[in-house]
């Protein structure tokens, strides 16, 4: 069976909650219907957009639970299951599993810790065995300076790791990684403002942050690459990234979720302590997305 999962745009979803952390269930499945409807063909959850790291396992499990019903078996769910404890970690696998995720990723343990690769090759083998789902490790700034290439060919022979979320900016290692396992892996393209690199070098989708409100023009962009027309994906990357910039300005998730509410959807708030943006700064978002364009052409 081909290790390749994933194909085209996956939002990486934000999670919608009330202001005392509790999730708003019927804004889960709001969102992803939106974006449904432009395209997306699943979505990865409760990763960092997600704010996963930051919650707690009741409230993973209860956002895993509503998505995976509001998908309805219409495309694939990725749960991202990293956690600071490996327990906690084992635990969500487990419980992707059983309420019928798609598969599962995990970024490696732990920004505290400095583990060999013996030893997160064992973290990535237990969540595999716990989930029974296939797996699809994280490479971003944890792994960054580490030889993320011959760590890849590593876990490629542990059974269940399909591939790699990559979201670092060296793409020669993607290439490389691309190459591992005689081509089948599945490499999907991390950082969104950079998506036609990834897929310039191989990946096989995309998962991003501002897919969530720019979904339909990162799908044109994935489709006019797959067509060959290069001219045309490059300019609509260079239009993705004016509204990029005023996202990562103003702060990623906290605008994304201003953004989606000024779309009729209840993105809520942000997980504590992150600050929610005042009237005047959101007035300043709305302008400057209205300045490139992005409320009559995207």
């Amino acid at each position: 069976m081909s290790n390749i999962l994933l194909k085209g745009i996956y939002p990486a979803l934000v999670t919608p909650l009330n202001d005392d952390g509790t999730v708003k269930k019927e804004s889960v499945g709001a969102i992803m219907e939106h974006n449904f409807k432009n395209g997306a063909l699943g979505y990865y959850i409760c990763g960092t957009t997600g704010e996963g790291p930051v919650m707690t396992l009741e409230q993973r499990m209860k956002t895993a639970a509503a998505a995976v019903e509001a998908n309805a078996g219409r495309g694939l769910i990725i749960n991202h299951i990293g956690a600071a404890s490996p327990f906690d970690a084992l635990e969500l696998a487990r419980h992707s599993g059983e309420i019928g995720c798609d598969a599962i990723s995990s970024v490696v343990p732990n920004f505290f810790y400095k583990y060999s690769d013996n030893e997160i090759l064992e973290y990535y083998k237990r969540i595999a065995d716990a989930s029974g789902l296939p797996v699809i490790a994280y490479a971003q700034s944890m792994l960054a300076g580490a030889d993320v290439v011959s760590f890849m060919d590593k876990l490629m022979k542990i059974d269940g790791v399909i591939g790699v979320k990559f979201t670092l900016t060296d793409f020669y290692s993607m290439g490389r990684i691309k190459a591992l396992n005689g081509g089948d892996i599945n490499v999907i393209n991390g950082p969104d403002e950079m998506l036609i690199c990834g897929l310039s070098m191989g990946a096989d989708a995309g998962i991003g942050s501002t897919y969530n409100v720019m979904c339909k023009q990162y799908c044109a962009l994935y489709e006019a690459f797959g067509r060959g027309d290069t001219d045309a994906a490059r300019a609509l990357q260079r239009k993705i990234n004016r509204v990029v910039e005023i996202i990562i300005r103003h702060g990623v998730i906290r605008t994304i979720k201003f953004m989606l509410c000024e779309q009729g959807m209840d993105a809520g708030s942000v997980m504590f302590p992150g600050a929610a943006l005042g009237e005047a700064e959101k007035a300043s978002i709305h302008c400057e997305l209205d300045a490139v364009g992005y409320y009559n052409e995207y």
